[in-house]
């Protein structure tokens, strides 16, 4: 079964920044072939076997007290190849966590848009040190539902105002 693991940078990344009032930003999501074929990732990994395209992440919120969801789309224009891995890296460009397996069911990109919807645990580290930054995905977009109806209902009231002040100009 596939796995992710955080790297042994990532460990030691994320226990020097605690309390230190620095920052592990993961950035980035890399997808490769695995030099063709799958394998067995280790802790030690500094990066991916063989990248093939690389993508910010778009959206990430918290699911757990040490796990996030980050998603991230590879658009239809990216090289055809078949992912058996995907690296996950941070603003330094340091590989923090790495998904393969040996028994991956190779999926393709290119010609579609390739999604990565993906939940990075981070059990190495103790609890409360990964913080997401990110607003919550439900969250979020109730708030810009919430702010786009406001907006609508205001410039309804404007327009309305409007009306009345030329109904008492007329008379």
């Amino acid at each position: 079964m596939p796995t992710t693991l955080l790297t042994d940078i990532a460990e030691a990344k994320i226990t020097a920044a605690a309390g230190s009032g620095t920052a592990v930003a993961i950035t980035h999501i890399a997808l490769g072939d695995g030099n063709g074929g799958n394998y067995a990732p280790n802790y030690s990994q500094t990066a991916l076997q063989r990248e093939k395209a690389r993508q910010a992440i778009q959206t990430r919120h918290i699911v757990g007290t040490n796990a996030w969801r980050v998603k991230a789309e590879f658009d239809p224009d990216t090289p055809a190849f078949a992912v058996r891995e995907m690296g996950f890296f941070d603003a330094d460009g340091d590989l923090i966590a790495i998904w393969a397996g040996n028994d991956v069911v190779a999926r393709q990109t290119g010609a579609i848009s390739y999604l990565v919807d993906h939940v990075l645990s981070f059990t190495r580290v103790e609890d409360g040190l990964v913080i997401v930054n990110a607003p919550d995905d439900v969250l979020f977009d109730l708030a810009v539902s919430t702010a786009a109806s406001l907006a609508e209902l205001h410039l309804e009231q404007f327009r309305q105002s409007e009306r009345i002040r030329d109904l008492h100009g007329a008379y």
